[in-house]
């Protein structure tokens, strides 16, 4: 019976595969099995010490940092966040939280994370795009390990894209301004923040920064992907 419903539901709201457009079957899920052959995954979730960590660790003491996969330019990544980030495809950032989901909790040094915190969006742009795509990928997170959420920082400004000229030109006209948005509660221990996209990395050291002026536990990061 579940399945003639699910075959029904997709006659009404196709299900199509988010980077190639196939439709997708009963067992697929934001991407075709093809074009998952084809994700540039990394060892992040089995390497601590691993490359991202190393680039990152310098600028703030993170626990751990670890992306699902290297972002390549016209790549099955590039094509499955645009479509999260600019076409309203939640479905696809629900898929990529789950997949951070059960990689969490396989991971020794992320098992005894506490909250998931996403990186948020200034509020004119959460209404102009309908969403805040860090807060699906966290839903996702917590639909596979039961983590509660918390919208803890709050963005003052709307900024501007990192994305044109080299890497320190980006850092450098990248101005995030965060702030607390909700207390962090006392039992928590190791927060995880959840963001997209990690490209310079200044995001997360605005967002570390106004963190760790108020909670003095472990903070490690997750993101679907990473271009350096």
């Amino acid at each position: 019976m579940r399945k003639i419903s699910n075959i029904l539901l997709n006659c009404w709201f196709p299900r199509i595969c988010s980077a190639c457009n196939r439709s997708l079957s009963v067992r697929e899920e934001g991407l075709c099995f093809y074009c998952k052959q084809y994700l540039h995954k990394t060892n992040h979730f089995v390497r601590k010490n691993n490359t991202l960590y190393i680039q990152l660790a310098y600028r703030m003491s993170l626990h751990s940092v670890q992306s699902l996969y290297f972002f390549q330019p016209k790549s099955i990544e590039q094509r499955a966040i645009h479509e999260l980030k600019y076409k309203k495809n939640m479905q696809i950032g629900n898929f990529f939280g789950k997949e951070m989901g059960k990689r969490l909790l396989k991971t020794p040094w992320l098992r005894d994370v506490d909250l998931l915190v996403p990186i948020p969006l200034h509020r004119n742009k959460e209404l102009e795009r309908g969403y805040n795509q860090s807060r699906v990928l966290c839903e996702g997170i917590s639909e596979e390990t039961r983590l509660p959420i918390a919208t803890v920082l709050k963005k003052q400004n709307a900024g501007k894209g990192a994305t044109k000229g080299n890497r320190m030109e980006r850092m450098n006209s990248r101005k995030i301004d965060f702030q607390i948005d909700s207390k962090i509660p006392s039992n928590v221990n190791h927060i995880l923040i959840v963001d997209d996209v990690i490209t310079t990395g200044a995001t997360l050291e605005s967002a570390f920064q106004v963190l760790r002026k108020e909670f003095q536990g472990k903070i490690s990061v997750v993101s679907i992907a990473h271009t350096f």
